[in-house]
């Protein structure tokens, strides 16, 4: 017995410090490296991306034995592979951002803050992803969401100051309801942990706490009715930094959702089934009906909307945990999971694109799209690979993460998965539309593809890497979830 005790005491040491050398690299980028500009700042974020990555690979290959996961820190951290799977995607998605704006932002007059918010950013997803403390989940929420706004507000003008606004004023009320859902969490838990079981498991108590959860994580992930930011903020800001605050979003909520619901999925499963699957059934047709609605006024604008429907398959998702009889929740899992990771590679890689295309007229219009495929082929495969992915193409990871959600769906509510199907067919119009534009129009001379392009264009065909192995993700765990 000594010996395997001695094994998981020193696979834990090595986590905490794994876990202690990520934290470091982060604070590093957003704290001290700025004081020498932004190409150092940007070679900090990279540096910090490698030994997130570094520690994610040994959480991996180590997990096997010790069961999905490990809690560390006497108790305060809790590393499992779903969590690991995320943040992998996560800290991808900022490095391919930092190298996307290498070329813009290193020449404004405060470019060393994009990298630097970037970096506070990635601190505080990742601190979020893995605490099993509620306060701490609380200050990781606080710091990512408030990076989220000045990264909004970073390149100054009336839109971006307009939108980081409301962004900033929806995001305080998000974080008022998560506070108090958080105590509602204290006290039906019967303490501050995140872990499998609850102290009250009568409905009138776990519906408020399960409400309020899917409430604050509406907001910031753009569910209906809580979504009134979503196209005034991902419609009109810079496309450089919609692309990053959107794919943080989505890791966010998909990270804190289930970390909350979790220890509720098997004391009230209906509460948890029906909360979300009505949330999502209304979002799917608003999301959708609005893209089709826009299809005619901006490209960024249709994407606005189309973020708002690829959260509802998400809380879909959230729905089919559920711990009921016949509900394929591994599905559930692997399904938020690939499609987080998909919607996060597929949105950086779009909103990149229009960054490009659109920066010569100062706005984005379908004009800025024409021809794209004939004077810039790197960036119209770029996005042309993103729309097949969020439309739900095979091989990609938008395709396995909406088939994992539908069969999900259809094990626990056959209702809501036909209604995916509906929505899944909506969708196709306007990202076909969007593809058909790229692909037609004049026939300008070729233009120089830019960092952005080629950063683009690699966060596209991870979806397609990716797509290659998607039953990987059919043995994600989540502590509190798994272990109910």
């Amino acid at each position: 017995m000594a010996a395997p005790l001695l094994a998981g005491l020193e696979f834990t040491r090595v986590v905490e410090y794994g876990f202690l050398a990520v934290i470091a690299g982060y604070a590093f980028t957003g704290l001290v490296a700025p004081l020498w500009g932004p190409r150092a700042t940007r070679l900090s974020l990279y540096a910090a991306t490698m030994v997130a990555l570094a520690a994610a690979l040994y959480a991996s290959l180590a997990f096997t034995p010790a069961g999905g996961y490990v809690v560390a820190f006497d108790g305060a951290v809790v590393v499992d592979t779903y969590t690991v799977f995320l943040l992998s995607i996560a800290v991808v998605v900022f490095a391919l951002a930092a190298i996307a704006a290498s070329s813009v932002v290193d020449y404004w007059d405060s470019g060393e803050a994009f990298y630097a918010v970037t970096g506070f950013m990635a601190l505080g997803v990742i601190v979020l992803g893995l605490s099993r403390i509620l306060y701490l989940v609380y200050v990781a929420w606080i710091l990512a969401a408030v990076s989220g706004y000045i990264l909004i507000a970073l390149r100054r003008g009336p839109v971006s100051a307009e939108a980081s606004i409301k962004y900033a004023v929806t995001g305080a009320v998000a974080t008022i309801i998560l506070l108090l859902d958080l105590v509602l969490f204290y006290v039906v838990r019967g303490g501050a942990e995140i872990a499998p079981g609850v102290r009250l498991s009568d409905p009138l108590f776990i519906t408020p706490v399960v409400a309020l959860a899917i409430v604050a994580v509406g907001f910031k992930m753009g569910v209906v009715p809580f979504h009134g930011w979503v196209v005034d903020v991902y419609g009109n800001a810079r496309p450089l930094a919609v692309a990053v605050a959107s794919a943080a979003a989505k890791i966010i909520a998909a990270l804190l959702i289930v970390k909350l619901v979790a220890p509720f999925t098997a004391a009230q499963p209906e509460i948890v089934l029906w909360t979300a699957g009505i949330l999502a059934a209304i979002t799917m047709f608003y999301g959708n009906i609005g893209a089709l609605l826009t299809v005619r006024d901006s490209p960024q604008k249709t994407l606005a909307y189309s973020s708002i429907a690829q959260a509802s398959y998400i809380v879909a998702g959230f729905a089919a945990l559920a711990k009921l009889p016949g509900v394929d929740n591994h599905a559930a899992l692997a399904g938020i999971a690939l499609h987080t990771a998909g919607y996060a590679f597929a949105k950086l890689a779009s909103f990149l694109v229009l960054d490009t295309a659109c920066e010569s007229e100062g706005k984005c219009t379908w004009n800025s799209l024409r021809g794209l495929a004939f004077r810039n082929p790197v960036a119209a495969a770029a996005l042309i690979i993103a729309l097949a992915a969020l439309a739900g193409t095979p091989p990609t990871l938008g395709f396995w993460g909406k088939l994992y959600l539908l069969i999900a769906a259809v094990s626990a509510s056959p209702v809501l998965a036909a209604i995916m199907v509906i929505n899944f067919g909506l969708g196709i119009f306007y990202y076909g539309y969007t593809i058909y534009a790229v692909a037609t129009g004049p026939r300008q001379s070729g233009e120089k593809p830019t960092a952005r392009d080629v950063a683009a264009l690699a966060a596209a065909v991870s979806t397609v890497i990716l797509g290659l192995a998607p039953w990987e993700a059919y043995g994600l765990t989540v502590y509190a979830y798994t272990s109910t």
